[in-house]
């Protein structure tokens, strides 16, 4: 018997079972972190005739509402994705 790690073959890893959806999510969520605060600081800063202060706390709580907008999309996601194990699934025994 051959052992695959002997062999130098990998299992597959996660990133063969990630699905398309998920990257764009983090793509648009990654692109909104970085976009999206430096806006809100530059805004806020024409806004208030220069008040940097102002400008990087309003710039710190946008960052902190994308990221908990992210964490709030991945865990509905992983509700949703959570189903009951199938009857008769592999490794599970037969009641007679």
């Amino acid at each position: 018997m051959v052992n695959p790690v002997s062999t130098g073959r990998m299992a597959a890893g996660p990133a063969e079972s990630v699905q398309p959806a998920v990257l764009y999510k983090l793509i648009i969520f990654a692109v909104a972190m970085a976009v999206v605060p430096i806006g809100t600081y530059y805004f806020v800063l024409s806004y208030t005739k220069g008040n940097t202060i102002a400008s990087a706390i309003a710039a710190i709580i946008t960052a902190n509402l994308v990221l908990v907008g992210y964490i709030i999309v991945a865990w509905l996601e992983d509700s949703q994705g959570v189903s009951p194990p199938v009857k008769g699934a592999v490794g599970e025994k037969k009641d007679k």
